[in-house]
């Protein structure tokens, strides 16, 4: 028998909570890069809450994945063959790949992939966990959607997540005040203390709509929401005259995705009308390809070799726990950027 390759594969969609059997790990023979592909070994798997989405049964904002396919997920890997101009064996890639141990792929075709710089004094985790999807998502949702001005106050859901540490950041690089919202007396120390946020609400013990008031006395500027639901409503109850609301993400709801009557919705949307706000959602990869794209990647990499922007990691060790890990994300079991590592080969 030839080389064999891992992968998880669609069994089951849900729209609802994960169940054991949504993905199942199969293996299939390894296969040659066909003409124009590169064959791919993977080293670390971006989690993500996206994932969860990405297992409905319909379009959300991606073609939903058929019966059998591989999951599809966010690789750093080293090239393995190459077929393709511009790729060479033992080229570090980054992009929208497949859970699998090795993935063949034509980079002309995805919807994200690039090379990865030679430069040792960055590690792979750090690409992972800081300058590449979270950190991009953080940067188009503050800087070109949130549009911060110096002395404005900005409020994050989600804070202590993967986007969120590096929004904040972000945030104080661009001068303004930063208030997070984290679960745990902890995480909300961490974010002050480790990440110089201004101030931190726990919603998991303060009464979310008073703490807001009470941190955020001149109302909120720009709301960077990755959570929706109660949290999002609470938000809108102190924003000032003209604030951007800026939709990363929906966490709380993600469990309802097929079923709207289930879903929490804005309950507070008039506070929009009231305060003359906006409201936008947005995806990375509606800046793929973009000149906004280019100096994202280059102020990223700029502020981490400064010093300005942290991150912190959570690892997985092992293929096999990718799925059963995913929950971590949406039970905060997870501490910073939650990663699977594949292969030990980690340069």
């Amino acid at each position: 028998m030839g080389a064999m390759n891992k992968v998880w594969v669609m069994n089951r969609h849900t729209d609802s909570a994960l169940s054991d059997d949504n993905l199942v790990l199969k293996e299939f023979p390894l296969e040659e890069p066909a003409p124009g592909q590169i064959r791919v070994k993977s080293m670390y798997l971006s989690l993500d809450p996206t994932n969860k989405v990405w297992l409905a049964p319909y379009f959300t904002y991606v073609p939903p994945l058929p019966i059998g396919a591989p999951m599809r997920g966010f690789i750093i890997g080293v090239v393995d063959k190459s077929n393709a101009a511009g790729y060479a064996a033992g080229d570090h890639v980054y992009g929208l790949m497949t859970w699998g141990e090795y993935c063949n792929i034509d980079p002309t075709q995805t919807s994200y992939m690039m090379k990865l710089p030679k430069d040792d004094s960055v590690p792979l985790e750090t690409w992972i966990s800081a300058l590449t999807m979270n950190g991009q998502t953080a940067y188009y949702g503050l800087l070109v959607k949130g549009r911060p001005k110096a002395g404005e106050t900005v409020l994050i859901s989600g804070a202590a997540g993967a986007t969120g540490l590096i929004t904040g950041q972000i945030a104080k690089i661009a001068g303004t005040r930063v208030v997070g919202i984290a679960g745990g007396a902890e995480k909300c120390r961490s974010l002050v203390e480790d990440y110089g946020f201004d101030a931190a609400i726990d919603y998991k013990n303060e009464n979310v709509i008073e703490a807001i008031a009470r941190t955020c006395p001149n109302g909120i500027d720009i709301y960077f929401d990755n959570i929706g639901g109660e949290i999002l409503d609470a938000g809108l109850t102190n924003l000032a005259i003209g604030a951007r609301v800026v939709i990363c993400g929906g966490i709380a709801d993600y469990g309802n995705l097929g079923d709207p009557s289930k879903q929490h919705g804005i309950k507070n949307y008039f506070a929009l009308l009231m305060k003359r706000a906006t409201m936008e959602g947005f995806v990375i990869f509606d800046f793929v390809g973009s000149l906004e794209h280019a100096k994202c990647e280059r102020s990223l990499m700029q502020w981490y070799k400064e010093g300005r922007l942290k991150y912190r990691s959570h690892v997985v060790d092992g293929l096999e726990k990718a799925f059963p890990s995913l929950s971590l994300l949406f039970t905060g079991g997870n501490t910073g950027k939650l990663i699977v590592q594949i292969s030990k080969d980690v340069k």
